[in-house]
């Protein structure tokens, strides 16, 4: 290996030590929805930032959160959502963003919010909260240049103009 090699190894070691021993999020005020959870440093892609904590809970109960516009019920397995309000965990706060930084990943048992690509420091965290069409959705208000209008997922706009199409 040559000195180089050896240096940029050292930082690399130095990093992945420093995202270990440091959290990678705050909470502060948001432009998107009051509070939200931001980068407290550099983030690599992969990397599990905060786990979700709540009560799991059957997915009909978790069906009628969502009906209800509690939009902090997160799909668990084929048969459990998870109740992640932020009473019970931090990462209730992470905010929707038409094109997001952050997905939801099931490591240890347990769901993370993990990167998906690079974020800088001071950058919000933001996951796509992927609204089915039967399911409450609202407005976003993620600010994105190319933002879509309605937290839904992608693929249910066809569906969604077809219904719009008849109604007007």
């Amino acid at each position: 290996m040559t000195q180089r090699q050896d240096a940029i190894n050292k930082r690399t070691r130095e990093g992945i030590k420093l995202q270990r021993g440091k959290r990678l999020w705050q909470r502060r005020r948001s432009p998107i929805n009051r509070i939200g959870l931001f980068a407290t440093l550099p983030i690599r892609p992969g990397t599990p930032i905060i786990e979700f904590k709540g009560r799991i809970i059957p997915w009909q109960e978790g069906a009628i959160m969502l009906l209800r516009a509690a939009n902090h019920a997160i799909r668990f397995d084929a048969n459990h959502d998870m109740d992640a309000r932020p009473q019970w965990s931090p990462a209730g706060h992470v905010n929707h963003g038409c094109y997001p930084n952050c997905a939801i990943k099931k490591k240890r048992g347990g769901l993370w919010l993990t990167s998906i690509r690079p974020i800088e420091q001071g950058e919000e965290l933001l996951i796509d909260y992927d609204f089915e069409l039967g399911e409450e959705f609202a407005p976003c208000s993620c600010g994105h240049p190319r933002c879509r209008g309605l937290m839904l997922r992608r693929k249910d706009w066809p569906k969604l103009r077809k219904l719009m199409s008849k109604v007007l």
